[in-house]
């Protein structure tokens, strides 16, 4: 059963309409919804506010087993396994990042340019 399937299961056990819950977690109503369908994955800090609010175990959120993502306060190979499914690695060395990254710092130091003369002009006036 998906991450989705039970918070909703437990939303709707409380009583709790999909914005109930974004109140309480400080979030919106179309967050819950994206959870609920499995179209997001909450991150580690929603999932452990769902899981305070809902008053269940976070263990009973992301997992249809015996098997606990956490114990003695680490997680397990396959919590991690899990998790890493939706994190794909990037390599921070490669040309296209590095490319994007050297653009983005041009664009930058070119919008510095702009403003300082802008706030030159403004100055003289």
């Amino acid at each position: 059963m998906s991450i989705g399937t039970k918070v909703r299961q437990y939303r709707e056990a409380k009583n709790w309409s999909q914005e109930d819950l974004a109140i309480r977690l400080d979030t919106t109503q179309t967050t819950i919804s994206n959870i609920e369908s499995d179209k997001n994955i909450p991150n580690s800090l929603l999932l452990s506010k769902m899981a305070k609010e809902l008053e269940v175990d976070i263990n009973d959120l992301l997992n249809d087993s015996s098997n606990n993502i956490m114990s003695n306060n680490e997680f397990s190979d396959h919590a991690v396994a899990a998790v890493n499914q939706y994190n794909p690695i990037f390599n921070i060395q490669s040309p296209e990042i590095t490319e994007s990254i050297l653009k983005n710092q041009e664009q930058i130091t070119k919008l510095i340019e702009l403003q300082s003369k802008l706030i030159e002009r403004l100055l003289k006036k």
